[in-house]
């Protein structure tokens, strides 16, 4: 008899365990998944305020058909236009000047990004792909518009109306 009862206990385990479902794998810290999707999702839900003139705190984010990567920047801005050179953030805080070039196509006779491809729009610059194949876009987080509030529901009649 204990026989039969400890191969029923051992059965009745693993069965238990078999149904368990795998945990899933966390993403990796900064940079998981698609995050160009993620903040160009994010802006064209919500849109963007307008961005004033002075240095911007941006994300730069470098794409291609196989990734995407995001990193922290910042850029000179005036007029709704980017008007100085890209930086990127290094991991002491400091920052450096992005040194990925924009692709020929997209520049004018003295080597700069084309004068249209500049504009900001709903807090985004122009996507413009550079000369190793990636395409750049930058995010401007902080002119991100609130998040839109939510419409409160009625409550059934029988809690509103007493006679």
């Amino acid at each position: 008899m204990k026989p039969i009862l400890a191969i029923l206990i051992s059965l009745f385990s693993f069965g238990v365990f078999a149904q368990t479902k795998p945990a899933k794998a966390a993403k990796p810290a900064g940079g998981g998944g698609d995050c160009f999707k993620e903040w160009y999702t994010l802006f064209k839900e919500r849109g963007a305020n307008d961005v004033p003139d002075g240095t911007q705190e941006v994300i730069i984010t470098l794409r291609s058909p196989d990734y995407s990567q995001c990193f922290m920047g910042k850029v000179e801005v005036a007029g709704g236009k980017l008007t100085g050179r890209l930086q990127v953030q290094k991991m002491d805080g400091s920052y450096d000047e992005f040194d990925k070039k924009v692709s020929s196509a997209y520049q004018n006779s003295e080597g700069v990004l084309k004068e249209e491809l500049r504009d900001i729009s709903n807090g985004m610059s122009a996507s413009v792909t550079l000369t190793d194949g990636e395409i750049i876009r930058l995010f401007f987080y902080k002119y991100l518009a609130d998040k839109p509030k939510a419409n409160k529901k009625a409550p059934p009649p029988s809690a509103l109306v007493k006679n």
